[in-house]
């Protein structure tokens, strides 16, 4: 971990803050999101930030969330408008997206959409696709102007890069280049338009695509792959991916000249005061005892009384609507799930203990679900708790979650079934997902 890491064996120090306790709130994917340890073995750079600056003066607020692009993260209601909630004057707001911007191979879906409707074919489900001349600016245009409105500093901070080796060097598209895979003559390269965003607006620009793809290529597509990316794609990092890029992170703040009043505040922790860090992070996958007494419950959750959101259910499964699974997915689609709710009391909280579902995918093996928790009709404080990226083909799956859930009461809870189809390049048919009836154990707090 010491050669990996490279931290230099120095002590946290402090600093007196100025003025009142900020924050550092990052938005982002799923590059950058929250996970829980025990739900998947994906770790978000964002999740390992807080170690690099003086927690008695500044608090990271990492707010990435999986499969979100600048349009999904924008007009999703429990993203952007809840971020906003929380920011304050003298804040710093750090914007990273264009993985699931890409999700159009550098076109804008609805642009693309209304050329397949003229030609009378089927449109596209995945509406997350920006391109990056147009859409793609202007939505890193509105966290900007929306963040400066609000008195917060924005910081726009290029993706981190894929692992698409070839010949030793990441590829065009692993860079967030897609030129030469949009066959459209026009330059398509998600870096160069952030950057121009950047100067334009007089932004700070940290650049973690370049950052990122020096690291990679010096440790070798190996190394990467079993050490960085050991999550089952070239996207998604692990615990020691996460860090090195939270590392990154660190270093670009730190030497960015425009971000000198953040200086003082940014400090390298020393081995054992990371490790610590990290070991605090694990710990919150272990299951939490809740000693309050309560009256226990148990709630059938039949099929048929649950909320759908862009899919279709017939008596073969699940598919999305219009029954294809889009190419390219590698993550969830936010607004695509089945949706179960339970409410508590209006004067006693619950306590969900057990969460139990059958599930089975059908017609082929590249089905993959998350399974998330919010809370409220917006469904704020959104919680991955289950993950899994290899449904076996054919075969029943019973999905049994032990991981209290504190509910408040007079709250909601929304439980959501997120499906995407790992489809090989191509769009998908005849591939569904079935879901038995779900299970929920708990006690009603006294």
């Amino acid at each position: 971990m010491k050669k990996m890491m490279t931290l230099a064996l120095c002590s946290l120090f402090l600093l007196p803050a100025f003025g009142t306790k900020r924050k550092v709130h990052t938005i982002g994917d799923s590059t950058m999101s929250e996970y829980k340890p025990a739900a998947t073995p994906k770790r978000g750079w964002g999740m390992y930030l807080q170690a690099f600056f003086n927690a008695d003066s500044i608090e990271v607020n990492n707010r990435g969330k999986s499969g979100a692009s600048t349009r999904t993260f924008y007009e999703t209601e429990n993203l952007w408008p809840s971020v906003k909630q929380q920011m304050s004057a003298g804040d710093y707001l750090i914007i990273q997206f264009a993985h699931n911007d890409e999700k159009c191979k550098g076109e804008d879906v609805y642009l693309q959409n209304a050329k397949l409707r003229a030609e009378g074919k089927d449109t596209l489900t995945d509406m997350r696709g920006t391109e990056p001349n147009t859409t793609y600016k202007e939505y890193l245009r509105k966290f900007v102007n929306e963040a400066r409105d609000m008195d917060v500093k924005p910081i726009l901070m290029s993706p981190i890069c894929r692992v698409y080796f070839k010949d030793g060097k990441i590829n065009d598209e692993g860079r967030h280049d897609l030129t030469s895979i949009s066959n459209s003559g026009i330059d398509k390269n998600y870096v160069r338009c952030m950057r121009e965003v950047a100067e334009e607006m007089n932004v700070p620009f940290l650049d973690m695509t370049a950052k990122s793809l020096e690291m990679y290529e010096s440790a070798g597509q190996e190394t990467c792959m079993t050490r960085y990316f050991n999550c089952g794609d070239k996207t998604h990092t692990g615990q020691e991916g996460g860090m090195v890029n939270a590392n990154l992170a660190y270093l670009l703040i730190k030497n960015c000249p425009e971000l000198n009043e953040l200086h003082h505040l940014v400090a390298l922790p020393s081995i054992e005061a990371y490790s610590a860090y990290i070991r605090a992070i694990e710990d919150k996958g272990k299951r939490e005892a809740f000693a309050a007494k309560g009256k226990p419950f148990t709630k059938e959750m039949k099929n048929g009384n649950w909320k759908t959101e862009n899919i279709e259910v017939s008596s073969k499964g699940i598919v999305p609507k219009g029954g294809l699974w889009p190419a390219g997915e590698i993550d969830e689609v936010a607004n695509r799930y089945i949706e179960y709710t339970i409410a508590a009391d209006k004067k006693k909280g619950m306590v969900v203990e057990t969460i139990t579902l059958p599930v089975r995918a059908k017609g082929g093996d590249g089905m993959n679900i998350h399974i998330n928790y919010g809370f409220g009709d917006s469904f704020r404080d959104v919680t991955t708790i289950y993950e899994n990226t290899a449904l076996p083909k054919n075969k029943e799956l019973i999905v049994r979650l032990n991981q209290p859930i504190l509910v408040p009461a007079g709250e909601t809870l929304h439980i959501r079934v997120l499906p995407w189809y790992d489809s090989n390049g191509r769009p998908q048919k005849g591939k569904q997902l079935i879901l038995g009836e779900m299970k929920i154990t708990g006690k009603k707090l006294q």
